[in-house]
């Protein structure tokens, strides 16, 4: 694990070297671990490398790279090295690390240099001649990376901890983001974070800042179609394979095997399909594992028989974890960091298990299939578009085809009509609560515990409506969809925390799907590629046709491999008792976030309604974001700010 802390422009008041070291071993939850300081006031710059256990052999990539102009810290992996180097006219040695390779992109392209490096970063580039500052993410966010305007200077971190332990920084608790994720509405907040005047750099942007000027970010992340000839759906198809295949080479490990982990389903599957089908070819070297949850029968996420037929089909065997064993809450009792964060995601524990089942096989990286779903399907909003265009007759065939007269017409004219609808008519038609049905997309209902004078307060439900699905840019429904999942900071958040989960264990996880070059190429392709009523990721599919089972590849009555059986499961074990011993009132309440006596009569109607009680999925956000919060409180910590000199603005 790589940790990077800048300070910047404090100097009356900047840390002394061994306050600062202590500063950025706190992203590890303790101090020690290599370090490597530049300090040259009124700037002091560290990265530290949490030291891998002694028999592992594993290693971050280099991190820190400096000379006469700027000095770099990086939390990189850099892909398409080869391409980034012609690029640079072959002026950087054979073996030159991310962080010398950032070096050389900036100088010679200056911030334009993200347009030509592609990989999981988060960098920080001193200049050490007109002191300023320029950071970047990438567009998944993996790697996490923090701006806090401080004294007035500026403090950039991969870690809150890390700026929480500055000497005479004051955090203090951001009570609208912790109430829109104890709220469960996730999709509500941007770049805000759990700690009052900090905010994450968001992913697929950058940041310039000096003494004599503002902090400015700038997205450089557009996910667009790449201009390409037509090509029929088989051409497209085989070009797809070939991108996949070299996406996924591109991320093998540099020493042992590589982990992929494998579910039954569409994405993964094609990953290791993919990737096999590059190493038996010779196209590459290297060795791929397959790393499987088992699931009992009966379970929604069971897709072991799938997994077993690629496993024969490829001469190989699976390396199992046990779902059902794994915990849903194996953080809550060590919440005491504020990087624990107030939400953690519901697959934290099978992320763990993963990790730790693929690092006992000797695997330092893993490869998911994260981003079949945003490229290579759409929701059923893909009718309005039909509407739009004329083609109510197949629209309405669709929707009896997808909906099995479930929903009827009210869920024909929710998907089909109402984005069509003028922004001005459908929140109007919301305000007066006309119905359910006028919910935007992917919104979530506020549960009856959250205080609706706190949700009015900071515009949760507001705050939806521009950063979702119809908040986003782009002529159509399927494009604004794709947009929001390829950019809505949520994704990336959670993109970081999974990171973490395995780098815990000694694992760096990879995405191949989410290559730029196979983003770009799939959303040139026509929507009913994605769903043709109901028929979802054809094209995905046919990609793989010969590297994977028939049984795996064929259209499919209903999505197979979900969380829902374990979370079901769980939470009515675990999470039902951990509720019941909540104290009340809550530090959530004590907040003005929840109302104490409604979310008990909420826990007593889960109890008694079990799987049909509507908002359970709310009670587990709650759960986790009354357990940090009070870990929080119970370290001495006030909500309400001081007013005291060196204070986050």
């Amino acid at each position: 694990m790589t940790a990077i802390l800048g300070v910047f422009g404090t100097a009356a008041y900047g840390p002394g070297e061994r306050a600062f070291c202590d500063a950025l071993g706190n992203a590890f939850g303790r101090a020690g671990g290599r370090v490597r300081l530049q300090i040259e006031p009124p700037a002091i710059l560290g990265v530290a490398h949490r030291a891998p256990e002694p028999a592992s052999g594993w290693l971050q990539p280099p991190s820190f790279a400096v000379d006469d102009d700027f000095v770099v810290l990086a939390d990189a992996t850099l892909y398409y090295v080869s391409d980034l180097k012609r690029a640079l006219d072959g002026r950087v040695s054979a073996n030159a690390s991310p962080s010398q390779l950032i070096l050389s992109a900036f100088r010679k392209f200056g911030p334009d240099c993200v347009d030509y490096l592609e990989g999981d970063f988060a960098f920080l580039i001193w200049d050490r001649h007109t002191r300023r500052v320029f950071c970047a993410r990438d567009f998944t966010g993996r790697r996490p990376l923090f701006l806090a305007p401080w004294r007035s200077g500026l403090v950039v971190a991969t870690s809150l901890d890390s700026i929480a332990a500055l000497p005479g920084f004051d955090p203090q608790v951001n009570l609208a983001a912790v109430g829109a994720d104890a709220a469960g509405l996730l999709f509500a907040c941007d770049d805000e974070t759990c700690m009052r005047g900090v905010k994450s750099l968001r992913a697929g942007h950058t940041a310039q800042w000096s003494a004599n000027e503002p902090l400015v970010t700038r997205r450089f992340w557009h996910p667009t179609a790449k201009k390409v000839e037509a090509q029929s759906f088989h051409a497209a198809a085989e070009h797809l394979r070939d991108l996949l295949a070299t996406a996924v080479t591109e991320r093998l490990s540099a020493s042992g095997p590589t982990a992929v982990w494998m579910s039954g389903g569409r994405d993964s599957t094609a990953v290791f399909g993919a990737g096999m089908h590059a190493l038996r070819g010779g196209s590459s070297k290297g060795k791929l594992v397959p790393v499987c949850r088992s699931h009992p029968h009966g379970d929604s996420g069971r897709e072991d028989e799938a997994i077993d037929d690629i496993a024969r089909l490829w001469g190989v065997a699976p390396h199992w974890t046990e779902a059902q064993h794994t915990p849903l809450f194996p953080g809550l009792r060590n919440r005491s960091r504020w990087s624990a964060e107030a939400f953690a995601p519901p697959f934290e524990g099978l992320t763990r298990a993963l990790a730790r089942t693929g690092r006992a096989l000797g695997s330092s990286v893993a490869l998911d299939g994260y981003g079949g779903d945003f490229l290579f399907q759409v929701s059923r909003i893909y009718l309005s578009d039909l509407v739009a265009r004329g083609r109510v007759t197949t629209a309405l065939r669709d929707w009896r085809a997808m909906d099995g007269g479930k929903e009827g017409l009210r869920g024909f004219f929710h998907y089909g009509m109402q984005p069509l609808l003028p922004r001005w008519a459908t929140t109007a038609l919301r305000a007066a609560r006309v119905s359910r049905s006028f919910q935007a997309s992917m919104q979530r209902a506020t549960p009856p515990w959250i205080d609706e004078q706190f949700v009015r307060k900071h515009s949760l439900a507001d705050r939806f409506a521009l950063l979702g699905p119809e908040g986003q840019a782009g002529p159509t429904a399927v494009e604004r969809e794709a947009q929001f999942y390829l950019t809505h900071q949520f994704f990336a958040r959670v993109n970081a925390m999974m990171a973490g989960f395995a780098l815990d264990h000694g694992v760096e996880l990879r995405s191949p799907l989410l290559d730029r070059r196979i983003v770009r190429f799939a959303l040139s392709r026509p929507a009913e590629e994605r769903n043709d009523a109901g028929d979802h990721k054809r094209l995905l599919r046919a990609a793989m046709r010969g590297l994977l089972p028939e049984s795996v590849l064929a259209p499919r009555k209903a999505k197979t491999g979900t969380l829902a059986s374990y979370f079901a499961h769980h939470m009515r074990n675990e999470g039902l008792k951990l509720l019941t011993r909540l104290p009340l009132p809550t530090a959530l309440a004590d907040a003005g976030i929840v109302d104490s006596a409604q979310l008990a009569r909420a826990i007593t109607r889960y109890r008694n309604e079990g799987a049909s009680y509507p908002h359970t999925e709310s009670l587990y956000c709650t759960l986790q974001a009354e357990s940090w919060l009070s870990a929080r409180l119970t370290g001495g910590m006030s909500m309400r700010p001081k007013k005291r000199r060196g204070q986050a603005l």
